[in-house]
């Protein structure tokens, strides 16, 4: 006989449902991953990847030259210049020429300097294609230039780009380059 009040151990025990049997019938849920909200998140972090990436591409063969201080001899040659713009312009002669229209300016600047040997200086403005001033050197050749410059600007080195010597101006700090 039980008390009012006072549990046993066998009702502790066995709780509420065990009476019924529904302990039995109760199923652990499965644990089990959703491939779609996976791959989902795969493929927004690839997009993400993709769109925040910045792709390098090199532009060619680096070649790296040594340091010289060869200048060049100077000529009493006539000299023309060809001024190549930003955006691939032909500055000559005082006109604005496209690559197809180039070679008759050089031939008629030939003319006019009547059997004269004639250099071409060639200065640009931004960076310049390889194939670009190659196509130049060989319609300046078939013109009847004796010989064709590249113009450029003296990169300085880390020490004279200090503040110390900021204000002063290097006389070799422009030099040409003799092609043909």
């Amino acid at each position: 006989m039980s008390t009012p009040g006072i549990e046993t151990k066998a009702t502790v025990r066995h709780g509420y449902t065990e009476p019924l049997g529904l302990i039995a019938l109760l199923k652990r849920p499965q644990v089990k991953l959703d491939a779609v909200p996976v791959l989902d998140l795969l493929v927004i972090a690839l997009l993400f990847g993709l769109l925040f990436t910045r792709f390098v591409m090199v532009p060619g063969v680096r070649v790296d030259l040594p340091d010289s201080e060869m200048q060049m001899q100077p000529s009493n040659l006539p000299v023309a210049v060809l001024t190549i713009g930003n955006r691939g312009m032909l500055f000559f002669d005082g006109a604005v020429f496209e690559l197809s229209s180039i070679e008759r300016g050089f031939e008629r600047h030939i003319e006019g300097m009547a059997g004269q040997n004639v250099v071409l200086l060639v200065k640009t403005e931004g960076s310049m294609d390889l194939q670009l001033f190659l196509k130049l050197c060989r319609m300046a050749q078939d013109a009847g230039f004796v010989q064709v410059q590249i113009a450029g600007e003296h990169v300085p080195d880390a020490s004279s780009i200090m503040p110390s010597n900021a204000g002063v101006e290097n006389a070799s700090s422009h030099g040409f380059l003799s092609v043909m």
